[in-house]
């Protein structure tokens, strides 16, 4: 039977009660910029973060639940739907289906970040090269871009 999940009270004791079922230290914590519905962030002791959401207050018994990765701008964060029949179903379903899935992304992440650093360099004394061949054209740096102005 689906829990009662109508209010941000009842979410956030369900969420607790699904990083209790989860163990490995768990904890949860308000996630306020998610604004379609409940939602609570749940992050255990292996610093595996998860956004646990109800987005659709018309089908409460459905969850979503989405791996946290550290830079989700090239990488889509792994998701699930899941039915809130019970913290144990929800816990087991994140240790069946999710976790492996945000453990291949952790990796594709720690990638893709590795090879822009590698690549860093190269891209700026090549920006730099082009800026001195164009008159009046300065280089600018924007977070991981860089840019001939």
């Amino acid at each position: 039977m689906p829990q009662e999940l109508a209010t941000q009270e009842q979410f956030d004791a369900f969420a607790d009660e699904v990083a209790r079922k989860l163990g490995t230290h768990c904890r949860t914590d308000p996630l306020p910029q998610y604004a379609r519905g409940l939602a609570r962030l749940v992050v255990d002791g292996d610093g595996r973060a998860l956004r646990l959401c109800r987005p659709d207050a018309r089908r409460p018994d459905r969850l979503k639940v989405y791996a946290a990765l550290p830079d989700e701008t090239h990488v889509r964060a792994p998701s699930i739907g899941v039915t809130a029949s019970s913290a144990d179903h929800v816990a087991r379903e994140i240790t069946r289906r999710l976790y492996p899935l945000h453990a291949q992304a952790v990796k594709q992440v720690a990638e893709l970040t590795a090879k822009q650093q590698a690549e860093a360099p190269g891209r700026g004394a090549v920006a730099h090269a082009l800026a001195g061949q164009l008159p009046g054209a300065r280089v600018s740096k924007e977070q991981r871009r860089t840019r001939v102005v």
